[in-house]
Parts: C-alpha cells; structure tokens; sequence
C-alpha cells in the first residue's frame, strides 16, 4: 500500500508517507472533485466498480426534473430502470437489472422535502450516476489547480494510481465462500 498524504504541513505522517502533496488549506473539497473527475471523465467506465455502484448505492435510481428521486406512485418507493423489462420498478424489486447510466421518461411522482408532490405522471429522469457524472464535468484538475495550489499532473496522477491499484473484480474467500474484495 502506498500512503499519500494531502494536508498544507510537513509534519509527522506526512513526512513517514510515501508521498505528502502540500495543499492550500481548506481546499479538499476541490483536490477531491478533481480526483472524482478525473476518475468518471477520463477512465474507463470498466475500471470503476461498477457492481458496486450499480448493487450497493442509489447510483441507479431515477432522480426528476425538480432533483428529487422518482418515485412509484402507490409505494412511494425510488424507482429504477430495469435493462431487462425496458422499463421502470421499484429500487427493491426482484431480479433487477439496473441501469447504471442514462434518462429515461417513466410514470411516476417526485416528492420534494417536505412530502410535497412536485411532478406527476410521465416524467423525464436520469440516474443519480448520470447526474453525478454530469456534475462532475466542470472540476477537472486544471480547475482546481489554482485553487488548491497543487499541480493538474499530480491530482490526475494520484486519481490515476487509486484507480490502478483499486481491487475491482477481484474475491477473497473468507470461511469458505467467495465474496468480492472491497
């Protein structure tokens, strides 16, 4: 394992790390959207986790015009899109293949905050991974360079490594049965 460390001070672990990137204070936030941009905008969606985030996060469900997740009219619960019946279902149907990626116009409700309905009936959605991919676009490293006062080569570099080094696809087995290496 490789250890970076990202803070603006030299001191103890920094100086015990394999790599310290002095970075301006208070300017995490940006170094961290560079790496995430980097990650969606210029690698292989292959090297991403993709099971994971298709199988253990909100990144398939639908979210609305209004920003809220879409949602099935009599449940109440978030809707997906489903590969396999070309269509929308509930986030906790059986046999689901979910859509990682895309929009898609399905029936369905948005509920704001407060319970409030915003939109009913034929709405157009995206999936929360979408909106996220879409969002991160503008936070490439060049962007927060300035910001951060650390190098576009190097953030695109440690994305770059995480990436690389990420344990994606492979299993351990722990008493006898074979589970995903997270």
């Amino acid at each position: 394992m490789k250890r970076v460390y990202v803070e603006p001070h030299l001191g103890v672990t920094a100086a015990a790390s394999a790599e310290w990137i002095p970075i301006k204070p208070k300017t995490d936030g940006a170094f961290m959207f560079a790496l995430i941009h980097v990650m969606l905008h210029e690698r292989r969606r292959e090297d991403l986790d993709l099971p994971f985030l298709r199988d253990r996060t909100a990144s398939p469900y639908l979210v609305g015009p209004n920003g809220y997740y879409l949602r099935d009219r009599s449940s109440r619960k978030p809707l997906v899109w489903d590969r396999a019946t070309a269509g929308a279902r509930e986030h906790d149907a059986a046999a689901l293949q979910e859509a990682l990626e895309g929009s898609y116009e399905v029936d369905a409700v948005e509920i704001g905050p407060d319970g409030d309905v915003l939109a009913e009936g034929p709405l157009a959605g995206r999936t929360a991974f979408s909106c996220l991919v879409e969002h991160m676009r503008p936070y490439s490293p060049e962007w927060a360079q300035p910001i951060c006062d650390v190098p576009a080569a190097t953030m695109r570099k440690i994305a770059n490594e995480f990436v690389d080094h990420a344990c994606v696809g492979q299993t351990i087995e722990i008493d006898g049965q074979t589970m995903p290496y997270r």
